[in-house]
């Protein structure tokens, strides 16, 4: 009866040994795991700048961010940004529009697909006040990314494509109404025509101090077709233009449609442009695609809708 006893006592040694060994094993697995994990992350490690003091620690990434305007969610950063942000980034929204202009004269002109009712932008703007943003210029953002340089809290960027002539009319009075900068991106072979900007107009708003001209072609021209000569062109002869009527050295550009390759990258570098801008969304910005930064599309509704 006792070796039945002793037998069955190291039979329960025996299993409590193994069941010791084998939590032992779960146990240092999540451990090697758990530094793998960490080990991975901080590869993508740097420091993160909240109010222009420099925090060392955990981090996201080869990056330096300052402060997010809220804890960046699916919403401020889509599908469509590089993630995890590779290089030195920054939380700047960049929003875009085209016409400005009562909604009855747009659906007049038939131009409700690419309008904001002049009454609604007025009331944009006066949200950003209100909310402490501060308008940047499309150049300040570039050469912050491009000097790894910051920018004031809640920094944002306006943008109004093509250079209609509503923007003189309508946006512009409402720019000095608070006064908030603004950057045009102007199609030059238009100017002057019916439903654009006169070259008067232009040189009135870039002397103001609160408007900036970028690079929009000469003839809203689709880039990315690969014709080197006629996109040179239509690249150096805008910006000539601009900066002869302006005197402001224009060094930003803005894609027409949106649309560009590796080889209209190439030849906007070698045409000077330090930065250009696409129509892909998101509020963060880095160095590493400085030459497709990001944008988002404004419609007729608060800017609280988009995220601000």
């Amino acid at each position: 009866m006792k070796n039945v006893r002793s037998r069955r006592r190291k039979i329960r040694n025996k299993k409590t040994s193994k069941n010791a060994l084998l939590l032992l094993a779960i146990g240092l697995l999540i451990t090697i795991s758990y530094f793998f994990a960490n080990s991975k992350i901080m590869r993508f490690t740097h420091s993160v700048r909240f109010e222009d003091k420099l925090i060392s620690g955990k981090s996201l990434g080869n990056i330096r961010l300052t402060p997010p305007l809220s804890t960046p969610t699916p919403t401020e950063i889509p599908t469509p940004t590089p993630f995890p942000l590779i290089g030195y980034c920054l939380n700047v929204p960049v929003v875009m529009y085209h016409h400005i202009q009562p909604n009855a004269e747009a659906q007049s002109n038939g131009q409700q697909a690419l309008s904001m009712d002049s009454g609604e932008f007025d009331n944009q703007m006066a949200y950003l006040n209100a909310q402490g943003y501060t308008a940047i210029s499309a150049q300040q953002l570039i050469d912050a990314l491009l000097g790894h340089l910051g920018v004031p809290q809640k920094s944002i960027v306006i943008t109004m494509d093509d250079g209609y002539k509503d923007i003189y009319s309508y946006a512009y009075p409402i720019l000095q109404k608070y006064h908030i900068v603004a950057n045009i991106g102007v199609i030059t072979g238009l100017v002057g025509g019916a439903d654009y900007l006169s070259w008067g107009q232009i040189e009135e708003m870039s002397h103001s101090g609160l408007v900036n001209m970028m690079n929009h072609t000469w003839s809203h021209y689709n880039i990315a077709q690969n014709s080197t000569d006629k996109v040179k062109f239509e690249i150096a002869t805008a910006r000539q233009q601009l900066q002869d009527h302006t005197g402001q050295n224009v060094a930003t550009f803005v894609y027409p449609y949106g649309m560009f390759n590796s080889n209209a990258i190439s030849i906007l570098n070698e045409e000077g442009v330090q930065g250009a801008f696409s129509e892909i969304p998101g509020h963060w910005q880095c160095d590493s695609f400085v030459m497709t930064l990001h944008r988002t599309r404004i419609g007729n509704a608060s800017l609280a809708y988009y995220g601000f």
